[in-house]
């Protein structure tokens, strides 16, 4: 069972084109650099205790900047992880989310995701609303139900011109 859960927003993205879909757009080329940087993911992911870090795993959307981002997190906790695509994450299915993560045993879950879901999420879980930015994240520490927990930290995304 999960005992961390740490929620992240995607970093920010471009805006659609015309004949684009929502599902592939991409971080933006500031968004990639400014999360690499120590200002964004090194200065966040610096609270999580290195037995959380290099054990975690990591969930994604399928949307291309939900995967985009979560790939910058891998290479902030040292590149070693693999990222797993959850469908709940993109159709934004809370019961479903939370079901999963009740039935996977990973000790730190890092989930990466899009608002107004990621909020609802951490709201539900721990009672606390947030209202992530681009590149926020939410670290929650689960009770033994695996569905309910309290909200450990909380940084606000970078600010990406």
């Amino acid at each position: 069972m999960v005992k961390k859960l740490i929620l992240v927003r995607h970093g920010k993205a471009r805006g659609t084109g015309p004949g684009e879909s929502d599902f592939d757009r991409e971080l933006t080329d500031s968004a990639r650099s400014v999360l690499a940087s120590v200002d964004g993911f090194m200065r966040s992911f610096y609270l999580l205790d290195a037995h959380s870090a290099s054990h975690a795993t990591i969930w994604s959307s399928p949307a291309v900047r939900a995967r985009q981002t979560a790939d910058e997190v891998d290479r902030t906790l040292g590149g070693d992880h693999d990222v797993v695509l959850v469908d709940s994450l993109w159709e934004q299915d809370e019961d479903t989310f939370i079901s999963q993560i009740a039935a996977t045993d990973a000790d730190c879950l890092i989930a990466v995701g899009h608002i107004p879901f990621m909020n609802n999420v951490i709201s539900r879980i721990s009672g606390v609303d947030l209202a992530l930015k681009p590149g926020g994240i939410a670290s929650i520490d689960l009770d033994d139900s695996g569905v309910a927990g309290a909200l450990e930290w909380f940084v606000q995304g970078p600010v990406v011109d």
